[in-house]
C-alpha cells in the first residue's frame, strides 16, 4: 500500500517535497511569513478576528477574547469560565 499522507510519492512516482513545519510564535515582535503564525499567549488558539498586545505581559499577542477580558478585568482570562445555574 503506497498511498496515504507522508512522503511516498504521488501518482507519478516523485516524492513529495517537504516544506518547513509552521512556526507558531506568541511574541509580538516577530515578522509574520508563510511559516510563521501567531498564536495567544494565554488560550494558545491560532484563529481569532484581531490580534491584541497585552499589558499584562509586554512584548506578548492575545486572541481577541483574552485581550478584551485582559483589558476589561485586568487579569487574564480563565480556561474555563463557571457556568450559571438556575437562571430561568
Amino acid at each position: 500500500y503506497g498511498g496515504g499522507l507522508g512522503g511516498g510519492g504521488g501518482a507519478s512516482g516523485m516524492p513529495t517535497p517537504n516544506y518547513p513545519p509552521i512556526v507558531h510564535t506568541t511574541d509580538a515582535t516577530t515578522k509574520l511569513n508563510d511559516r510563521v503564525r501567531r498564536r495567544c499567549f494565554n488560550c494558545c488558539t491560532t484563529d481569532t478576528s484581531t490580534w491584541r498586545r497585552s499589558n499584562l505581559s509586554p512584548g506578548k499577542v492575545l486572541c481577541n477574547k483574552c485581550g478584551l477580558f485582559e483589558r476589561t478585568h485586568s487579569r487574564p482570562r480563565p480556561d474555563q469560565f463557571p457556568h450559571r445555574r438556575g437562571s430561568m
